[in-house]
C-alpha cells in the first residue's frame, strides 16, 4: 500500500496535563483528598521505560477536531470539509513520547466538582490531583492514507489543532481550557502519491 509520510516535531506554547482513568484501588475509609494524593500518576500516560507520552489516539483526535473547525471545503467536493478525510484518512502508529521521566512530572492541585460537572457549587467540590508539565515536545510521524491529503493541508489542520484544538486536559476544544497548545517545530514530508497518467 502506497502512502504519504509527514514527520512532525511539536513544541509546547502551554502546560499539558492528563486524566487517564485508571483502576488504582482504594483503601478501606481512605478520605478522597488522600486517595487523589497517592494516586495522581496513575493518571498519567507512561510508556514501558517510564516516559510521559501523548496517546497517538489524542493527537488523530486533535487534527480532526481542527479539520472540522476549520470549515474548509475541498476543491472541487462541493461543500463536503476535510472532517471525514482527517478521521479516517490519516493515522499516527505509536504514541508520542516527550522523553520526561515519570519522577520528573509534577502535578497540580484542582477543586473539581465531585461528579464531574462544570459550574458547580463550591460545596460539591473535592481537591483533584493531576499530572501537569510547564514544557513539552514530542516527533511522531502521521500516515496520510489518502491521497488528496497535500503536506499543505496537513500542515494547517496542525497549526489549527495547535493553536485552538490542543490536547489533554482542560484544553481548549473541550473546556475552554488553556492547556495543550503546542507549535509544529519542524515537519517534514515524503510524499509516495501515485502520479496519475493521462489518458
Amino acid at each position: 500500500m502506497q502512502f504519504s509520510v509527514a514527520t512532525v516535531s511539536l513544541k509546547s506554547m502551554s502546560p499539558y496535563s492528563q486524566s487517564r482513568q485508571h483502576d488504582e484501588p482504594e483503601f478501606e475509609n481512605e478520605a478522597k483528598d488522600v486517595y487523589e494524593k497517592r494516586s495522581w500518576l496513575s493518571k498519567a500516560h507512561l510508556s514501558e521505560k517510564g516516559t510521559l507520552v501523548i496517546p497517538a489516539v489524542s493527537m488523530h483526535q486533535a487534527l480532526t477536531e481542527a479539520a472540522k473547525y476549520s470549515k474548509r471545503q475541498i476543491p472541487g467536493q462541493g461543500k463536503a470539509t476535510w472532517t471525514a478525510k482527517f478521521k479516517s484518512g490519516i493515522t499516527i502508529m505509536q504514541n508520542i513520547d516527550t522523553g520526561i521521566t515519570k519522577d520528573q512530572i509534577p502535578f497540580i492541585d484542582v477543586r473539581c466538582d465531585s461528579q464531574g460537572n462544570t459550574g458547580a457549587m463550591a460545596g460539591r467540590r473535592v481537591l483533584r490531583r493531576f499530572p501537569q508539565v510547564a514544557e513539552w515536545a514530542g516527533k511522531f510521524d502521521i500516515w496520510i492514507l489518502d491521497p488528496i491529503i497535500t503536506a499543505e493541508i496537513l500542515r494547517e489542520m496542525l497549526d489549527i489543532a495547535g493553536l485552538f484544538i490542543g490536547i489533554g486536559r482542560w484544553r481548549p476544544s473541550m473546556s475552554g481550557g488553556l492547556n495543550g497548545r503546542f507549535t509544529v517545530a519542524d515537519f517534514k514530508w515524503q510524499d509516495n502519491r501515485k502520479l496519475q497518467v493521462a489518458a
